[in-house]
């Protein structure tokens, strides 16, 4: 729960910052949407581990991502998505900065301090054989030629209860780099409202008029549409993190509204 708020506090506070120094030798990134002519990704790779995991994989820490980039098209635009990209990257890696001030610039300075935190308590506990990992996934998930989408997954255990992930969806502007809110996507909102809510029924195995507050959604409030939407081939998908609208045992919530059901609801120019 306390890495959950976290990771709200600081993405909501802390929405710029310098670029990311890439890894050279990144795998691309496959594209599942068509891709524009100025626009193009490659894959990044940062992985940094404590000396301990060349001889024991249970007494071991990692810090492992893999996320795009863009690499091609106007300087200003992937500036704008790389920056963007780069922050939510740091973000999800920096497991014990507990505020905008405390994230580190570099993802060197990340890896530091979290082999340094597990090397500290595995010297101070002899007996401690639980490894610690700090992972991401990133992706292009989508990619015509007005928007590209892109899915940011984590996963972490640094000790606690149990691990904690994370799935971050943006949509950028292909012409500005702009991120997307939902708004910008969808003029429709009131409509997606009940597209979304049935969706989120039939994801989670609902009766149309079963109550959510009592089937644990929601706490107690009215359905609310999802922090995190993306854009894809099959049309937009929606995806609730543990703890946003459920206890973390109920697990994540994911589904796509089609295309067809979106028709007159999105903005001009966003498909």
């Amino acid at each position: 729960m306390k890495y959950f708020l976290t990771v709200l506090t600081i993405a909501l506070l802390f929405i710029g910052g310098p670029g990311c120094k890439p890894q050279p030798e990144g795998q691309a990134v496959d594209v599942s949407g068509e891709k524009t002519e100025s626009l193009a990704f490659e894959g990044q790779e940062f992985l940094r581990q404590s000396p301990s995991c060349a001889t024991d994989s249970n007494r071991c820490a990692t810090i492992l991502a893999k996320y795009p980039l863009a690499i091609a098209g106007p300087e200003n635009v992937i500036k704008r998505i790389n920056d963007t990209i780069d922050v939510y990257v740091r973000l999800s890696l920096a497991v014990f900065a507990l505020s905008p001030e405390e994230m580190p610039e570099t993802l060197d300075e990340i890896a530091r301090q979290f082999l340094e935190e597990y090397e500290a308590v595995t010297t101070e506990e002899v007996d401690f054989v639980t490894p610690w990992s700090a992972e991401l996934d990133g992706k292009v998930i989508y990619q015509s030629p007005e928007v590209v989408s892109i899915q940011l997954a984590t996963y972490s255990f640094a000790g606690g209860a149990h691990p904690n992930y994370f799935t971050f969806l943006f949509t950028f502007d292909a012409a500005t780099g702009q991120k997307l809110t939902l708004k910008d996507m969808v003029r429709d909102t009131a409509q997606l409202k009940v597209l979304a809510a049935a969706a989120f029924r039939e994801a989670r195995g609902l009766a149309p008029d079963e109550n959510l507050s009592e089937a644990g959604f929601f706490w107690g409030e009215d359905f609310q549409l999802p922090e995190y939407v993306a854009l894809t081939d099959e049309g937009l998908y929606c995806y609730y993190n543990p703890y946003e609208v459920a206890a973390y045992v109920m697990g994540n919530t994911e589904f796509t509204i089609p295309w067809d059901q979106l028709e007159g609801l999105l903005a001009p120019t966003r498909k």
